[in-house]
């Protein structure tokens, strides 16, 4: 008679990681494992989608900024680039080190709120909220590209952090760091303006605000974010608000736009989290007591917390419609850290292990399930996305070097032209870039003759090709080029781009 089966664990692998994810000793450890997973996953799928093309713009920006820093740009506050030469101080530049920096800003960003998910809630509902985050695209997809949006979602997950604590205990150290952190959000993006409202307001309304006001909390807290924001407003009053002047380009374009834009922010707003309260809702399937509950909590504690997520997400509204300003759904990336504490905080919610489980093998199949589909991802976006000039800078900076090199012992020292093609053409140079749109053409004319300089203009621009021939006149050692460029993929051959370059030469190097 043959000895009865051992019943099979479902899943071995799976049981282990959540028994370490919910073993009080171990849980720590492996959260910050399973999100280092998360980041070489999502890294692996940017690499292998975005194959057939080169680096986004806002990505090579930043390269560009990150080389000079300042205390404001033309664009965006500085934030962003500090972080880029903070990054690239550390790992050399590459389209690999660019794809880390965004996934590794992403999973700091998990961390930091799973760690204040932790402060209101059990290891499996805290559990259960990170799975959820990573259900929304702004937490994979959309923050993939890391730019002045990205770099937000660590900052506005820190500040909430610390003023949260900063309510509860009043403590002088929280809120300090809270100032700092929301100092920091405005030099990410002034969009973070809906972050200090947010919380003011919030703090205004709590029930603790009397206690809170009568010490020396919330006065820290403005002191220090303007000790952090004061060197920015004093480089944009030496500099004429140059910022502001490029966020007014960006306003509707009538009232009835305006309105338009204003109205489909929330709903586009709220859709970018629809999978993850759908899964929720599925897994949960809470009660009609417990919805009543997440919609009015019954502690003022979680109350507060509801109103921030609600003011993050709403705030927005009553300005744009004021100012004319115009805004958009993808804006509302780092106001959604909250959200799991909103769900799942009520008692009259429970998340056991099994629900973790579930929540779990959602998340990881989403995870795999875009890295196993990125190969196709990458062919579709090969086949049916023409590329823009821009997209094939690296192979346009391939050629460049190879005709300075045969002239010039001296690495390339500036790339100029059209603003996003110089701006890719010099990441992969390694070089100083300057937009014709936004360059002083008299310095820069200057400047190439100095030093020399590579003119870089798409075929069909024009504009650019005008701009670029006035520079060069009167250049004694000019060199023209024009070429054709494309780029196969699992031997598929892709669209071909044109683009034209003007190698401005260094004083004693030869024209050959």
């Amino acid at each position: 008679m043959s000895p009865p089966s051992t019943p099979r664990r479902p899943f071995a692998p799976l049981t282990r990681w959540l028994d370490a994810l919910l073993d009080p000793k171990r849980q720590e450890l492996t959260v910050i494992w399973t999100l280092l997973a998360y980041m070489a996953v999502w890294t692996a799928y940017r690499i292998i989608a975005t194959w057939p093309r080169d680096l986004h713009a806002d990505e090579t920006e930043l390269y560009g900024w990150s080389r000079h820093l300042a205390l404001g740009t033309d664009k965006h506050p500085p934030f962003s680039a500090w972080v880029a030469r903070a990054w690239f101080t550390l790992v050399p530049p590459s389209d690999l080190s660019v794809h880390l920096l965004a996934t590794a800003n992403i999973s700091l960003t998990l961390y930091i709120a799973w760690r204040t998910m932790r402060r209101y809630m059990d290891a499996e509902k805290s559990l259960f909220g990170l799975a959820l985050l990573t259900l929304i695209p702004f937490f994979n997809f959309i923050a993939l590209k890391y730019n002045a949006n990205a770099v937000l979602l660590p900052l506005w997950a820190l500040t909430i952090h610390c003023f949260l604590r900063a309510l509860e205990s009043r403590a002088a150290m929280w809120a300090a760091l809270a100032g700092m952190f929301a100092g920091a959000s405005m030099l990410g993006k002034y969009w973070s303006i809906v972050l200090v409202v947010a919380l003011g307001l919030a703090a205004l309304i709590d029930p603790r605000r009397g206690r809170l006001f009568a010490s020396p909390a919330p006065w820290l807290m403005i002191l220090c974010g303007g000790l952090v924001l004061g060197p920015h407003i004093w480089w944009l009053a030496d500099h004429g608000f140059p910022t502001f002047a490029y966020a007014a380009a960006h306003e509707s374009a009538d009232l009835a736009d305006n309105l338009r834009d204003t109205l489909t922010y929330l709903p586009g707003a709220v859709a970018y989290a629809a999978v993850a309260l759908i899964t929720a809702a599925v897994v949960l399937r809470p009660s009609r007591a417990a919805l009543a509950d997440i919609a009015w909590p019954a502690e003022s504690e979680r109350r507060t917390i509801l109103l921030i997520q609600l003011l993050l997400l709403v705030a927005p509204m009553p300005v744009a419609l004021v100012t004319g300003i115009r805004i958009v759904p993808l804006w509302a990336m780092p106001a959604y850290t909250l959200l799991p504490v909103v769900l799942l905080a009520s008692p009259l919610i429970a998340v056991g292990r099994e629900a973790v489980r579930r929540g779990l093998i959602v998340a990881s199949a989403v995870s795999l399930g875009s890295l196993a589909l990125s190969p196709v991802v990458a062919l579709v976006i090969h086949l049916s996305d023409p590329p823009g000039p821009f997209e094939y800078a690296s192979l346009l900076a391939d050629h460049v070097d190879r005709e300075w090199r045969r002239h010039s012992d001296e690495a390339v020292p500036l790339v100029a032209g059209e603003t996003v093609l110089a701006e890719n053409t010099a990441f992969y140079l390694r070089t100083d870039t300057l937009g014709f749109e936004t360059a002083d053409l008299a310095v820069l004319k200057q400047r190439a003759a100095a030093r020399g300089a590579v003119l870089v203009c798409p075929a069909e621009d024009k504009g650019c090709i005008a701009t670029a021939e006035q520079i060069i006149a009167g250049q004694p050692q000019i060199l023209r080029g024009k070429v054709w460029l494309s780029r196969p993929l699992f031997g598929q051959p892709g669209g071909r781009v044109s683009d034209v370059f003007f190698l401005v030469l260094p004083s004693g190097a030869s024209a050959k």
